[in-house]
């Protein structure tokens, strides 16, 4: 499968390597290369060594991106040899980290592992931070690191703010979603834990300095048992968010099988809802749990009573019109039960997709903005859907009518201002839409 970069993208793809790597050349042509013995060249290849093993088994991300923990390794590389040789070491290991993946995404990851290490060690520096090989001649000198708190701090800080928000920005430019978002979503969880782990770095650069050589690369080596043990840590959060996301999708496979009459529904409105939210400029993690609910709002109608009601001909009585009003909060309390924190307010979504800005929905009456946006999100994107897809007992009604329908409502029943971005969200993707539901089959 070819991919296809927009000219945005291919900008900052190429131009953020090959300015990492000039800055990373003018460095290296600084320091005293005279000096730089067989004794230096074979402990950064002792380290290159243990970098790559350190990012052989890469993490998977949310949607993009995959993260390691050599992030120890590279701190403890930049305290040990300097900025300029440590950047050369972080790099060199990138190749084989990612040996399955696209030349360009390599030679962009090579940049990006550069300026992040320049940048930690230029901060560390700055904070009055010192390295074991001196950087005006490349000898080698025991260091105080507890003197170097405040430079160990922002040099950690540097390199996860600058790592993280360089892929971060990548994923942005070539999808279109917002920087922060992403961010937040993929990386902010693990900044934290990625902090957790330079401390082992900095215990490394302490070992550094035992004597002699064969007791030092042994210590070093043991460091290999922690390391593996976050990345089992970061791997069990990735993996739990994959199997809520496999468990959302099966629970609406399974309402849909339940109820013929509206296969496909929760997808396309997942699909609008998307749409919508995006229009708006929602923050990526609410979009997430927005997509969530949209894929779980109608859990509540798998119950025993209702298949008789959805296929009676006549209008529903009294009592039907109960068990029709209860599905948003039998479904919300069964999204309630799988909820988690990195995507929270998901039953809240899913309890007022049929409150109205107008006071009159259900179950609770709420009214404008005691409605959550999501909310309010959900309800027109589940109404449009239900307007124009391709069922028995319906005649499809066109985009166009749909729309005007909900402008209609707008103000009453829907939020004049979601109803004018799903609009808007339709002028550039209605065609695709379009094409989608001429493709769902209709059910008998």
């Amino acid at each position: 499968m070819t991919t296809t970069l927009s000219l945005p993208t291919k900008i900052y793809i190429y131009s953020l390597p090959l300015l990492a790597l000039a800055l990373w050349g003018v460095l290296f042509a600084q320091l005293p290369l005279q000096n730089l013995g067989l004794s230096l060249s074979f402990q950064a290849l002792f380290f290159l060594l243990l970098t790559i093993g350190a990012g052989l088994s890469p993490v998977r991300l949310p949607r993009e991106g995959v993260i390691t923990v050599a992030f120890a390794l590279d701190f403890a590389g930049l305290l040990i040899f300097g900025p300029t040789v440590a950047a050369a070491v972080a790099a060199a290991s990138v190749p084989f980290v990612l040996r399955r993946t696209p030349f360009f995404k390599v030679f962009w990851n090579i940049g990006q592992v550069l300026l992040s290490v320049l940048a930690a060690g230029y901060a560390y520096q700055w904070a009055g931070g010192e390295f074991l090989f001196r950087q005006s001649d490349l000898s080698f000198a025991p260091v105080d690191f507890s003197r170097c708190l405040l430079g160990l701090i922002l040099g950690g800080v540097v390199y996860v703010l600058v790592n993280t928000f360089a892929v971060a920005g990548a994923i942005s430019i070539s999808t279109g979603r917002s920087l922060f978002g992403i961010w937040t979503l993929s990386f902010r969880w693990m900044a934290g834990r990625f902090l957790a782990v330079a401390p082992f770095g900095v215990l490394m650069a302490i070992v550094f300095q035992i004597q002699p050589e064969t007791l030092k690369v042994a210590a070093l080596a043991l460091f290999f048992v922690p390391l593996l043990l976050a990345r089992w840590a970061f791997k069990g959060s990735m993996e739990m968010l994959e199997v809520y996301n496999q468990t959302i999708q099966a629970l609406s496979n399974a309402l849909e099988a339940y109820d013929p009459y509206t296969r496909n529904h929760s997808e396309r409105v997942t699909r609008l809802t998307e749409l919508i939210a995006r229009q708006l400029h929602l923050p990526e993690t609410k979009v997430e749990a927005l997509m969530a609910a949209a894929r779980l709002h109608d859990m509540g109608k798998c119950r025993y009573d209702w298949e008789p009601i959805i296929r009676k001909p006549d209008r529903p009585t009294d009592e039907e019109w109960k068990v029709i009003r209860s599905h948003p909060a039998d479904g919300a309390q069964i999204a309630a039960e799988i909820e988690i924190a990195l995507l929270p307010r998901i039953a809240q979504i899913v309890r007022a997709h049929h409150e109205r800005i107008d006071g009159k929905g259900y179950p609770d009456g709420l009214k404008g903005e005691e409605i959550d946006l999501a909310a309010r999100i959900l309800c027109v994107a589940d109404a449009f859907e239900a307007i124009t897809s391709k069922r028995s007992y319906q005649t499809v009604r066109s985009f166009e009518e749909a729309l005007g329908e909900l402008r209609r409502c707008a103000g009453s029943q829907f939020d004049p201002r979601v109803v004018d971005a799903l609009a808007e969200a339709l002028a550039s993707n209605g065609k695709e839409l379009e094409i989608e539901a001429e493709t769902l089959p209709v059910e008998a």
